[in-house]
């Protein structure tokens, strides 16, 4: 059974948006634990070449006040102790929230599921930095072919009710979140 575990203080920074971040709002949601959302300000100026402003975060990196986070976010404060990187952050949730399973081979094949999932991301980001027509085929393909042939593997490895086991994991969330939230183009997804 799912092991509920209170922890005084949970904070969970990233920028103001879904992104790496979503996965552990989502597993903090379905455990039910309060935490603190904290959101940098985040404006896009242009998407396609990554240029962003973000004076708060540039701020917060300059006075060295995210040094335990390796100037990166998301990362979780846990009692004042920084756990830096959006998959560390999902597992741990997951362990300790009771989202890894019921043995260490649930585990394993969770843990393999969302790895799958970001290798599924990893190439589609390939296809979304495509320009002009290129891009439009690409993207084309993707939702078309490519997607749902890669979902149609994935579907050999994922249970019938749960995507590993009796109950809901982090794979669950993890599934959830990259076909309901990841791709701009949610209703290709």
């Amino acid at each position: 059974s799912r092991r509920v575990v209170y922890i005084m203080s949970l904070k969970l920074c990233y920028f103001n948006g879904r992104g790496l971040a979503e996965t552990s709002r989502l597993l903090l949601a379905v455990a039910e634990q309060p935490y603190t959302d904290f959101r940098y300000p985040l404006e896009v100026i242009d998407w396609s070449i990554f240029k962003f402003k973000r004076e708060q975060f540039d701020a917060d990196k300059a006075e060295g006040k995210l040094k335990n986070s390796l100037d990166k976010l998301p990362y979780l404060e846990v009692d004042g102790q920084i756990i830096p990187q959006s998959k560390s952050i999902e597992r741990f949730l997951a362990r300790r929230f009771g989202f890894m399973g019921d043995s260490e081979v649930e585990a394993a094949r969770i843990d393999a599921i969302c790895e799958y999932v970001r290798d599924f991301k990893t190439e589609y980001q390939k296809t979304r930095a495509l320009k002009g027509e290129e891009r439009e085929a690409g993207m084309t393909k993707w939702f078309k072919e490519t997607l749902p042939g890669k979902l149609q593997a994935l579907d050999h490895i994922v249970g019938e009710n749960f995507a590993v086991g009796g109950r809901t994991s982090v794979a669950d969330v993890t599934l959830f979140a990259f076909i309901t939230q990841f791709f701009d183009n949610v209703e290709g997804a």
